[in-house]
């Protein structure tokens, strides 16, 4: 039980100072990467600085980590709530709603209308509310407020930077590179490149990484940059993923020695068969090969003959079965049948055979189509 007190009250000093470790990027391991190599190696073209919303002159950061000011919540655009500096980078502002927990910071920009003095809520006539999410009972919220802005620093009106223009009109176009915030970390600036434009919409792609972490957003958002921002504003920028795919030229194909021309090369080149024709399976007949599997095997061998030479008929496969034009058998009844019960009748006696007139009956005709019975 004490261990973990002492743990929560250095965690806390830790909070307080703002010296915890998300509240600072982490530094550009790869310091070696250049703007101007890259975009040699890749071929491609920066996009223009007219096409973003940000100002040409980076503007200073005056504030300090622990400053109180107002700034719209994130997740609730429609409320104006008290936030504190936790950190600083660049010109980036890292920023915790008070009320909240640190689950819960996000990022500004220095200049960014999102932002503004303490008092200007109450000036315009509206009121500070609570952050989405309040940990305590809102009906506690006026002694929090009171307390929480009772003996601190606010930061100065002079701090605060008028929020450049947007541009006219989309100008991005498929392949321009920039640098772009990434929403899922968003302490980290990255090199990207502009995947596609639809209307008012540019799709970011992040240069080496999956597609994870490519987002659309509009063309005037403030998470995009120009290129080279970062090194003007002294903000690290993370160097592209290890999957990054470079230009390059397809290699020289080997060449291949001349071959003698020989006689086998001089013959005219040999046509495989084709394949037999997918046949009908006919259900119920048992014991022979149905008319239209035999016509159409003997279809496919002649074809088949046709295509080859008259050298290579021995190339002809031997798979091919032996077919013959044979008629297929005809078979009488199945035993028990009706038919055959009436073929098998005892002949009628001598008296009854003959007609009126004496003469010997005519041979009877059974029901089959070729076997008839001669009494």
């Amino acid at each position: 039980m004490g261990k973990t007190a002492l743990k929560d009250q250095r965690e806390g000093k830790k909070e307080k100072a703002g010296r915890m470790l998300p509240l600072t990027p982490p530094a550009n391991n790869k310091d070696s990467f250049s703007w101007e190599e890259y975009l040699k190696e890749t071929s491609a073209t920066p996009a223009p600085p007219a096409c973003f919303r940000q100002a040409r002159v980076p503007p200073s950061n005056d504030f300090k980590t622990g400053m109180k000011l107002e700034a719209r919540d994130p997740r609730n655009s429609t409320s104006v709530c008290i936030a504190t500096v936790m950190g600083l980078t660049g010109v980036r502002l890292r920023l915790r709603l008070d009320g909240s927990d640190n689950s819960n910071d996000f990022w500004r920009l220095v200049d960014s209308s999102d932002i503004q003095p303490i008092g200007s809520c109450e000036k315009n006539g509206d009121m500070l509310q609570p952050p989405l999410g309040f940990r305590m009972n809102a009906s506690s919220w006026p002694m929090f407020l009171l307390r929480t802005l009772n003996g601190a620093e606010m930061a100065p009106a002079t701090a605060f930077k008028k929020e450049p223009p947007r541009p006219p009109q989309n100008l991005f176009r498929p392949g321009m590179k920039l640098e772009a915030v990434d929403k899922k970390n968003p302490y980290l600036i990255c090199p990207a490149t502009v995947g596609e434009v639809k209307g008012d919409e540019v799709f970011v792609m992040f240069d080496g990484w999956r597609g994870a972490f490519d987002y659309w957003c509009l063309y005037e958002s403030r998470d995009m940059f120009p290129v080279g921002w970062c090194s003007l504003t002294t903000h690290s920028l993370q160097a592209p993923g290890n999957s990054v795919s470079l230009q390059k030229p397809p290699p020289p194909l080997p060449a291949s020695p001349p071959c003698k021309p020989s006689r086998r090369s001089l013959q005219p080149p040999h046509r495989l068969t084709p394949p037999m024709p997918p046949l009908p399976v006919r259900k119920g007949v048992r014991g022979r090969r149905p008319k239209s599997e035999t016509l159409a095997l003997l279809r496919g061998l002649a074809e088949a003959k046709a295509l080859n030479t008259a050298g290579d008929q021995d190339l002809i496969p031997d798979l091919i079965p032996d077919l013959e034009t044979r008629l297929p058998k005809k078979r009488g009844p199945k035993p028990g049948s009706k038919r055959k019960s009436k073929m098998l009748q005892s002949p009628p006696p001598a008296a009854e055979q003959s007609g009126p007139s004496g003469r010997p009956p005519q041979p009877h005709l059974c029901g089959l189509d070729s076997v008839c019975v001669r009494e």
